[in-house]
């Protein structure tokens, strides 16, 4: 009998270890709302400045000319290599690499602003 209780309490202990390893909240443990209860796995200001720093790139990707704006979206986001690009307008890779260094110089001047 005493085996059998002390084998159940070990086992509640190890439970208990468990979920205090991987952070499970019981909600019998708060004397709060669900509500009250911060999710610390979401970083809601890291999510807002990372929002608004693709918006200030959106609006600086716009005040680039039409080539400048695709030879940006030939490169990051169609993930084009300089040598394809270079082929594609009949130049050479250094030409293709001198254009984008200007083109981000100018995107880094507007994201400064």
């Amino acid at each position: 009998m005493y085996r059998a209780y002390k084998k159940e309490i070990n086992h509640e202990a190890h439970l208990k270890r468990l979920d205090i390893k991987h952070g499970v909240f019981h909600f019998g443990d708060f004397n709060t709302s669900v509500v009250d209860i911060a999710d610390k796995s979401i970083d809601v200001e890291k999510i807002i400045e990372t929002k608004m720093l693709i918006e200030d790139l959106h609006c600086a990707l716009n005040n680039l000319n039409e080539e400048e704006r695709n030879l940006i979206k030939l490169l990051y986001f169609d993930d084009k290599t300089l040598i394809e690009v270079a082929k594609q307008r009949n130049t050479n890779p250094m030409k293709i690499s001198r254009l984008r260094n200007k083109i981000l110089e100018k995107l880094r001047k507007l994201l400064d602003r």
